[in-house]
């Protein structure tokens, strides 16, 4: 591995370690119920809650390549 390839490899754990740090702060905001108190959540609440939803279903879809980001077959012309 070149010096170059080490400093990719070295960046790119960095980021997987700070994306694990996110994922983390994720499931506290969560497990938290994003704040809010249950006896006190209103549209708005539903509202922010699937705009994260959103985000993090964009996300997965492309992780995962699906949705918008799924692959598809071509089919020739003499099918």
């Amino acid at each position: 591995m070149n010096k170059c390839q080490e400093k990719a490899l070295g960046r790119f754990i960095g980021i997987i370690g700070t994306i694990h740090e996110r994922l983390a702060e994720i499931q506290a905001f969560t497990d938290d119920h994003m704040g809010c108190n249950p006896d006190d959540i209103n549209w708005a609440d539903v509202g922010s809650a699937g705009w994260f939803l959103d985000k993090l279903t964009e996300m997965t879809d492309l992780i995962h390549k699906r949705g918008e980001y799924e692959e598809s077959e071509e089919v020739s012309e003499d099918e």
